[in-house]
């Protein structure tokens, strides 16, 4: 009798031993196939950055296209809405900054964050994958950044991913 109560007891240590293994094993392949997933995923297409320009806290990076005003016309008195963000001071008289505090060892997404409630970025979502796309997720610096708002997505990617 007592044999056969031991051999139950292997049956049912052996059991869980290879449930557990088999549980490890799924779990792992699931997370290597959602990131392997993310990482040679070809709906992306993914731009070429021919020159990638060194960005620092002193010199942020401003954005092509954008609409300034040109102090020669007087006809274009245009001015950037002054927001109520604490973060941001007006340098220059007339370009409105935002300085931006990231603390060392923030995630992308706590980034985002901090991005989105500065009003650089207009989607913590867009800002991730297009972080992804240009590579740069995983160079993206702790530190204080002064941001021009309305710098362009890519442009503060950049400007954040680069800095010494």
């Amino acid at each position: 009798m007592k044999t056969i109560i031991n051999a139950i007891r292997d049956f049912l240590y052996n059991i869980t031993d290879y449930g557990l293994i088999i549980t490890v094993i799924v779990i792992m392949a699931v997370i290597l196939s959602w990131r392997f997933d993310i990482l040679f995923n070809r709906g992306i297409e993914k731009d070429v950055i021919v020159d990638f320009p060194v960005a620092s806290e002193n010199n942020p990076e401003t954005p092509t296209g954008e609409n300034t005003p040109d102090p020669e016309n007087p006809e274009n008195p245009e001015e950037p809405a002054q927001d109520d963000n604490p973060g941001s001071e007006t340098n220059d008289g007339n370009k409105l900054f935002a300085t931006v505090s990231i603390p060392e060892g923030s995630y992308p997404s706590t980034i985002g964050d901090i991005l989105l409630n500065s009003n650089l970025i207009d989607d913590k979502n867009e800002f991730l994958n297009r972080s992804v796309e240009l590579g740069l997720d995983t160079r993206l610096r702790s530190g204080t950044f002064e941001i021009e708002v309305g710098t362009s997505l890519d442009n503060v990617i950049k400007i954040i991913a680069n800095a010494q």
